[in-house]
């Protein structure tokens, strides 16, 4: 393997938490194939890969893909920037979010696959979704994502009692709730989806989901709704999940948050986008929604003075749940996968759809 470098790629935000789905009745997964391309007419030998990854999250998916690469003779990687290119055009792009321009680059032409090391691709210019063939990392981020949920419900659910000095009697616990028995709506069953509610069905909660196809449910134990008003209805706390397109742009409004059940957990690994923040904030004052946490927001970063920030129902964390110690190599890994698939003209891993916007 050859490397090149370039001019350095924009800076760019914390790589993006995965969302799988939109909404309404069914999902895609993160098996999703696209078609191949044939090895003998189509993909020659010393092969040509762009590689646009911002600072600083970027360095460690470049170094592991870099191992992986060794001993391969015939594969040359290149730096290369919205701003300029090089002199030869990359038929392969790897890339994350940064490149923030209207128009696509010279070297763009000849690109015939786009991966992207993020799961969701709305924070993409339109052009780069134009590309013969666009995959994605999705389901790398399901793990760790879930887990956060999971924490998130149940710090929800049973308030703080640690202490920090002897207790001469038990006090009467704060009051909470219990999780088990409670029920969870999913708004987005992809991958995500499934593996938080893997895991909420076995604390016992109870859990319904809206899927934008109609098929079956994936996970044993998960009834599918066929709308949201009637999941909102019957949730103690609501997951979003779902990927930011057009149709889930403030999903959650005034309509909808008029038809929470009181006391609701309202939860949000998905896009800030998804929330009308300026409606959710009566309903937290009100208590029809008793909880917000969200890792996502919108704008992100939200300014300083945000009322997010001192609302005393709102917890927020920095877009970080989709995040785990070997997350990088793990998106090296994928693309190493799909390059293999690349190269013999096999169906690629996390095919997207410009048009549905996942």
């Amino acid at each position: 393997m050859t490397s090149v470098s370039a001019p350095a790629p924009h800076q760019a935000e914390v790589a993006e938490a995965a969302t799988e789905t939109g909404t309404g009745a069914g999902a895609g997964t993160g098996t999703a194939e696209a078609p191949g391309i044939p090895a003998q007419t189509t993909v020659p030998r010393g092969l040509l890969i762009g590689v646009q990854l911002p600072s600083p999250w970027g360095a460690p998916i470049r170094q592991a893909l870099d191992g992986l690469l060794v001993g391969e003779p015939d594969i040359e990687i290149v730096d290369v920037s919205a701003a300029e290119g090089p002199e030869r055009r990359p038929r392969v792009l790897l890339t994350g979010p940064g490149l923030r321009v209207e128009r696509p680059p010279a070297w763009f032409g000849d690109v015939e696959w786009v991966h992207t090391v993020s799961a969701g691709v709305d924070s993409y210019p339109s052009w780069l979704l134009s590309a013969p063939v666009v995959t994605c990392s999705r389901g790398l981020h399901a793990t760790q994502i879930s887990e956060w949920v999971v924490t998130a419900l149940l710090t929800g659910a049973r308030q703080n009692s640690w202490v920090t000095a002897p207790v001469t009697a038990f006090p009467r616990p704060t009051p909470g709730a219990l999780l088990a028995g409670s029920t969870l709506g999913i708004v987005g069953f992809g991958e995500i989806g499934q593996a938080v509610a893997r895991r909420a069905l076995a604390l016992e909660v109870d859990v319904v989901a809206l899927r934008r196809r109609d098929r079956p449910s994936p996970v044993d134990g998960v009834r599918l709704l066929p709308d949201l008003a009637g999941l909102l209805a019957v949730s103690d706390a609501v997951l979003l999940s779902a990927a930011a397109t057009p149709d889930t742009h403030h999903l959650i409004d005034e309509t909808a948050l008029r038809q929470v059940r009181p006391g609701v957990h309202l939860l949000n690994i998905a896009r800030g986008t998804l929330i009308d923040q300026e409606a959710l904030r009566p309903a937290l004052d009100d208590g029809r929604v008793r909880l917000a946490s969200l890792d996502v927001t919108d704008p992100e970063p939200l300014p300083a003075d945000h009322w997010l920030f001192t609302h005393p129902q709102v917890r927020i964390s920095p877009h970080i749940s989709g995040w785990a110690p070997s997350l990088e190599q793990a998106i090296a890994r994928r693309f190493h996968e799909n390059l293999l698939r690349y190269r013999s003209g096999q169906p690629l891993i996390g095919l997207v759809d410009p048009t549905a916007g996942y």
